[in-house]
């Protein structure tokens, strides 16, 4: 599904100038919000729940406050806001992993369609693919012939199986024909500690987390996963531009309530939503992370998650992905 399909004029969600009264008049809510992020303070979920969090709580009149419950690659958090009650009170800044991988690797203590109401889409995030300078390849197409030329000598990084650049790099092999051997790591910081050391020759990851070691050299870049150019990398071309139509990777961050949550209640903070990310405060933060605004509303979000689920489930099952 295209991005284009998820991304609203300013006058399909605009407010009006009427929208602060409406959420200051409204009994929803009454008292503080809580975010739950399931990973860890520092990382890109975390990083736009920080910002977003500002705003958001500025649409809506009500403290936010941003609650990390890490771990089992996000799954605790995201079983904590299923469990919630459905009041609009908890909510999860939930993600491609535990929503739209994890299930399809092992078994999941939630359902991510009949266990959340869907709010909004917020961003993708833009990942790239990366590699050691060791490698004598500088586009995808040379990267292919030098993986099928020096076969099984080429390790993959990732921040952990079954997470969505472990997925990545199972998509491109898959695409390319090509035979690459997972490593896992825990998190971004020590897979790209490695691959800096030649340990690793390859990696996917997010461009917030990579920019300061392919600006200083240590590790180059090869191209951009996503199904569009990144807006803070415009030259560099896509995996699908450099010859593997129709591959796409990116990870993306959404905002969910408890299922059942009143329709009314989801409104609410849906038009919150866009509010704060009309501004441009908030905007320019995230484009400084390497996000891309994408609104949405319930239903397109929705339907996202099932496209996302579809095709990942099909890479884990290819790939024979186990926890």
């Amino acid at each position: 599904m295209k991005r284009r399909g998820f991304i609203l004029t300013m006058g399909g969600l605009a407010l009006t100038s009427m929208a602060g009264k409406a959420f200051s008049n409204s009994q929803f809510p009454d008292r503080p919000i809580t975010l739950v992020v399931p990973y860890s303070p520092g990382g890109a979920t975390d990083n736009v729940a920080r910002v977003f969090a500002e705003q958001f709580q500025s649409a809506l009149g009500r403290s936010v406050i941003v609650d990390n419950r890490a771990g089992a690659n996000g799954r605790i958090g995201t079983q904590a806001v299923a469990r919630s009650s459905a009041d609009g009170y908890t909510l999860l800044l939930g993600g491609i992993g535990p929503l739209t991988i994890a299930p399809h690797i092992e078994e999941v203590p939630y359902d991510p369609i009949k266990d959340f109401s869907p709010i909004s889409l917020l961003v993708t995030n833009d990942v790239v693919l990366l590699a050691h300078p060791s490698i004598e390849a500088a586009n995808v197409g040379e990267l292919i012939d030098y993986l099928k030329a020096n076969p099984d000598t080429v390790n993959f990084a990732s921040s952990g199986t079954g997470g969505p650049f472990h997925m990545s790099g199972e998509l491109f092999k898959s695409m390319a024909g090509v035979d690459m051997t997972h490593v896992p790591y825990k998190g971004d910081g020590p897979a790209l500690v490695d691959l800096m050391a030649g340990n690793v020759q390859v990696m996917f990851t997010t461009v917030s987390a990579s920019r300061p070691h392919f600006e200083s050299g240590r590790i180059k870049l090869i191209a951009s996963a996503g199904q569009q150019r990144s807006s803070q990398l415009p030259e560099l071309p896509t995996i699908e531009e450099s010859g593997l139509p129709g591959f796409s990777s990116e990870t993306w961050q959404g905002l969910f309530a408890p299922q059942g949550t009143p329709e009314a209640v989801i409104t609410i903070l849906q038009d919150a939503v866009a509010h704060a990310m009309q501004q441009p405060a908030l905007r320019e933060a995230l484009a400084r992370q390497g996000n891309s605004i994408v609104t949405s509303n319930p239903e397109h979000l929705q339907e996202y998650i099932r496209t996302e689920s579809d095709k990942w489930e099909a890479v884990v099952r290819q790939a024979g992905v186990k926890a």
